[in-house]
Parts: C-alpha cells; structure tokens; sequence
C-alpha cells in the first residue's frame, strides 16, 4: 500500500528550510557588518597611533637636543634650533592627526558615479563633445559649459544665461555646470603664497599641487606649446580615467587656467596607450583676439 505524498505538508517544510536559510543568511551577513565595522575602527585607530608615535619620537629627539646644547655650548645654537624644531613638529603632529580617513577607491566611485550620470545627461540631450571652462562674475567664478553644437559656430552664452543650469536660448542650447575644479582652485590659492599670474607658470604650479599638495596624480609633467595652448602629460591618477566628464585633475587645470588669463578655457582630454592622460587647455589670447 503507497502512502502518497502531502503537498502541503512538502510546501511547508520547503518554506521552513527557506525561512531557515534566510534567518542564517541574514545573520551572517550582520556578522560581517559587525566584523567590517571592526576592522574599520582598528585601522582608523592604528593609523592615529602611527601619527602619535612619530609625535613622541620628534619630541624625544627635540628633548635630547635641548638636553645636549646644556652639556655642548660649542653647539648649543644649533641644538637649541634642532630642539625647538622637533618639539613644534611633534605638537602639531599629535594635534593635528587626522580623525577620518577615506580611500581614494572611495572617492573615486563617489566620482565615477557623478560622471556616468553627468555623460548620460549629455548623450541624451544630444550635445557636443566639448567642454569649455568660462570666467564669470560671482561664485563660482567659472562654469563649465557642455554646448549644444561646437562653440566655433554658435559662440558662448552671455554670462547670465550661464547662470541656469539647462542654457536653452534662441542662439545657444546647453548645460552650464559648477565643475568640480572650482573647490579644489579655491584650495590652492590659498595654499599658495602667491599665485602665479603667466599661464606657463601657473600651469606649473597646479602641476605642482597636483602632486604634492591634493595627492591626485603621481606625476603632472606640463609643458607651454605656443601662446593660448597648455599641454600635460599626467600619470598615476587617484581618480580614475582623466577623460571622463569634468575630472577633478583636469577640471582643476582648465579652471585655474580660466581664472587667470579671464578668457573661455576649451579642454581635450585624450588618454595614451601606455595609461597616460594628456589634457590639453586652449584659450585666446590678445594677438588671436586681435586676429
């Protein structure tokens, strides 16, 4: 005699063992969370213990210089100068230790997702495949301008159309953007004794802060072609493709540009195939205006 199967009886143990499974893997999964917030904290806080050793080591090393211009008056100017030194640099290490660190992975994704949206926004509005930096009055006091059709035909919009987002006039369509560049700019004229008014050295010097100053490339090698024309050569980008829309180190580098020489700064990006990126800046100047 066959004992027939219970439908019932298998449609709720399978929802039991599903049930079961969704239990286990939601609790693995508050696990992991627990253990990444964890590692986190432990990471965060072995990098403030590097900083604050190196603090106690400098103020060791100042304290034994001090100690030593006591016992070596031959020396003692320059001990006593070792000593200040090491004791000024181990404060402002210690109090100064960053609280925060964020992965330039992060940003970068932060960054990647900004410009797909941005690249999708412009596909679909069909415009052209130019990017021009304008100077204008007010904050921010340039905007990035995605035309309609190439600028060479249809000329800039007047700065206050520039001020919308979506540029739709009788002779002008587009997109006016604040670019990304624009805080970092702020940044390094600050930064910055004085800053450079000749765009071949200004472009040297924002190669400079490229590197040294905001950590986004590890070389920015720049170089003047002809008057109204900047080219560089960069390598090692934290952010990621430099010719993706409105990136950090290009956007820096047209913005600084536009600011400066007070003209419309059109950017070509073109990556090589040995990684490099190769951002070129075009702008007019007196004797092309004159032409």
């Amino acid at each position: 005699m066959s004992v027939e199967a219970d439908p019932a009886a298998d449609r709720a143990t399978d929802d039991a063992d599903a049930d079961a499974d969704e239990a286990a893997l939601l609790a693995r999964i508050e696990t992991l969370e627990d253990e990444n917030e964890r590692l986190r904290r432990e990471l965060s806080a072995a990098r403030r213990t590097r900083y604050r050793r190196t603090a106690i080591g400098m103020a060791f090393l100042g304290g034994l210089a001090l100690l030593g211009a006591g016992l070596l008056p031959s020396l003692r100017e320059l001990l006593l100068a070792l000593g200040g030194t090491g004791l000024f640099g181990a404060l402002l290490t210690y109090y100064l230790t960053p609280e925060r660190f964020v992965a330039a992975s992060v940003g970068e994704a932060v960054y990647a997702t900004l410009a797909e949206s941005l690249e999708s926004i412009a596909g679909e509005l069909e415009l052209a495949d130019t990017t021009v930096y304008v100077p204008v009055d007010g904050d921010p006091g340039v905007r990035l301008y995605l035309p309609g059709q190439p600028i060479d035909a249809a000329g800039l919009p007047d700065q206050e159309d520039l001020r919308d987002t979506f540029v739709v006039t009788p002779g002008h369509r587009g997109l006016s953007l604040r670019p990304t560049g624009n805080a970092l700019r702020r940044e390094f004229v600050e930064a910055s004794s004085a800053v450079p008014k000749a765009p071949g050295e200004l472009v040297a010097a924002v190669c400079e802060a490229l590197v040294e100053q905001f950590e986004l490339v590890d070389a920015a090698d720049p170089n003047l072609e002809e008057p109204g024309r900047a080219t560089v050569r960069v390598t090692g980008s934290a952010y990621g493709p430099v010719d993706r829309l409105d990136h950090p180190v290009a956007s820096l580098l047209a913005t600084a540009l536009a600011d400066a020489t007070d003209e419309a700064v059109e950017l070509e990006v073109v990556t090589t195939d040995d990684g490099a990126s190769i951002v070129t800046c075009g702008w007019k100047t007196a004797s092309a205006a004159e032409n």
